[in-house]
Parts: structure tokens; sequence; C-alpha cells
């Protein structure tokens, strides 16, 4: 079996480049922790800024070539559809950087689509910088949404603790402000986001798929006395999700159901908005978090940290959630070759 992996390079004048050479170099030291497949690794981005960092880490042997006399796990390439090169001195935030990320990640998405690549991991961009090359961009996980024909992708957030219990976590909207939350969340979107939380648990062979529904207002709104959307809303879409068989519990507070879910009741929490779900899963699980796209006709997964330009550029970039992203899409990748009952 061959796996082909895409993994988008970012914006270049961020921590991108940095985190990829470190999370390969690690993965290459660490084959045990790689299935054992033939497996390929397929760069979008710029050479110049790749073999710079390759060069300043000290890793051209280990991303390049065989270690310590052992064959290496994976083969690494790297393809760019820009015509032209990047300077290597681009300031944070340069327009080319952005316009450049964005071709990289449809091209990337586009292999995918055309089944070249198994999977993609995307390093993080620049959604202002984007903006200001006169993209009209909102995230990486709706622009690829728009590209796959998709209109409601959904992002989990996943990871584990120190002691090693997973935090996962479903979002029924993503980025907006706060107060378009409520008139975002719907019936048939609270039912979408369940769907895909009950399917990523079949997609990773959980035993089980236990999902628990987060309330939207604060003690689920106390039976209506600050706030309807419990009843009105996320209590109908979760009896449509137990009608079709599904192991679904709530609403619940979302004061407390991480604490639960972290101790192991529920497999996966499907929240009404960005920080009630991103707060707690990056408290427990920064340096190991991962964002994977569900919904998609393809395996999409990334760091769950940004373009980090207040470090950019010095070497200091911990690379463990990117590490992370690229393991989840390769299990993804051959389990999902490996059929349903693989």
């Amino acid at each position: 079996m061959t796996v082909r992996i895409g993994i988008t390079l970012g914006d270049v004048t961020g921590v991108g480049p940095e985190v990829t050479v470190k999370a390969l170099a690690d993965l290459t030291r660490h084959p045990a922790d790689l299935p054992a497949v033939g497996l390929q690794f397929v760069l979008f981005g710029d050479r110049g800024h790749w073999e710079h960092w390759v060069r300043r880490l000290g890793c051209d042997s280990i991303v390049s070539g065989a270690t310590s006399g052992r064959a290496r796990p994976f083969e690494v390439r790297l393809v760019d559809p820009c015509p032209e090169p990047l300077p290597l001195d681009l300031p944070c935030g340069e327009v080319r950087a952005a316009r450049a990320a964005v071709a990289w990640l449809e091209a990337a998405a586009r292999a995918c689509l055309n089944g070249d690549l198994q999977a993609m991991v995307t390093a993080p961009v620049h959604k202002e910088a984007i903006q200001r090359a006169g993209i009209p961009f909102v995230g990486q996980t709706e622009f690829l949404g728009q590209l796959a024909k998709e209109p409601e992708p959904v992002m989990m957030l996943l990871g584990t603790d120190r002691r090693g219990r997973w935090l996962r976590v479903a979002l029924v909207t993503v980025h907006l402000a706060l107060r378009q939350v409520p008139e975002r969340v719907t019936g048939p979107r609270i039912l979408r986001t369940i769907a895909c939380a009950v399917d990523a648990c079949h997609q990773l062979r959980l035993p089980r798929a236990r999902i628990a529904v987060c309330g939207l207002n604060p003690h689920c709104g106390e039976g209506g006395a600050f706030g309807d959307e419990e009843g009105r809303l996320i209590e109908p879409a979760i009896a449509q999700a137990r009608a079709r068989g599904w192991d679904v519990v709530g609403p619940l507070s979302g004061d407390t159901v991480f604490y639960h879910a972290l101790e192991g009741r529920f497999d996966a929490v499907v929240a009404m908005y960005h920080d009630q779900g991103l707060a707690p899963l990056k408290a427990v699980a920064f340096e190991t978090g991962v964002n994977w796209s569900l919904g998609l006709p393809f395996i999409r997964t990334s760091p769950d940290h940004g373009t980090a330009y207040d470090i950019a550029g010095q070497g200091r970039a911990e690379a463990g959630s990117m590490r992370s992203a690229l393991q989840l899409a390769v299990q993804l990748a051959v389990l999902r070759a490996k059929g349903p009952t693989g």
C-alpha cells in the first residue's frame, strides 16, 4: 500500500515551514509512530524557504535521506505551482506570501479531489494577510468546502492531555462574531454537526460513538429563564439524532461537559460556538491539538495554532501539533484504504 499525503507550507512568513521540517524530522527519528506502509509526503510550497529551514535546523540528512544506516520511513518531494520564487526576507504578513499560501492550498485540495493524494495537512495561514491580498477568505476549512462544493464542513479539534486522555470537540459554528452565533445555531446545522461527530468516531474505529451536545446558554438556559435555544432548537435536533440510532446525550451545560468527556464518559462533544469548544480543548491539549475538517470528500488536518508571527523566524516554534496532524492524516488515510472492516 502506498499513501500520499499533501502538506501545504502555509504562510512562509510565519512558522509553517519551520514546524513542518521539525515534525517530519521527528517522525523520521521515530518510525514506529507511523504505520508500516509506503508513505510519501508531497510538499506544496516554496523550495527556497523549505530548503532554508532544512539547512538551518540541520535536518537535511533526516528529512532527505537515511539516518544512522536505517532506511527512511517515508519519501519527501516538493512541488510549487507558483511561477516565481518567494524572497527569503519577506516581512510577516507580506501579501506575496499570502497569495502563495492560497495557491498551495488550492493545488493540494485539487490533488485530493483528483485522487492523487489520500489526505492533506495544512500549515497555518493568516486570514488578514490573505484578505489584504484581495482574496475573499474566511478560513481554510471554509475555503476547502467551497472548492469541494461542500457548503457545510464541520471543524473538529482533538488532542490528548498529559495523561493521554482524549478530548474531541466538533463545532456547530466557527468564525463568527459572538452576536451572530444565536442566529446561526439552527436545528439542521446541529444535526449535521452531530452526524459528522458520529462519523468521526467511526473513522477512528472507536468502540463506541457517544456524543455529548452542549447547550448554548449558561446552565442550558435554566429552563428558558435566559434563552430558549435549548428547548426550541437543540433538544429537537438531539431527538432527531437519537431517532437515527445514534448515542447522543444533551443538551448539557458547557461549564461541566468537558470534564466528563475528558474522564471518558463521552467520545466527542458538540459545542455551539468557537470558544465554547476550543478554550477547554486548548487548555488540556495545546501542544497536541489537531484540527480535522469533517464532511469533506477528502481528509484534511492541520495544527491547532496560527502563524505565530511573534516568534516566526527564530527557530523556537513547537512542532508537536504539526506532528500530531501528520500522524492523524496518515492514520485516517490508511484506515480509509483498508475499508470499513480493515
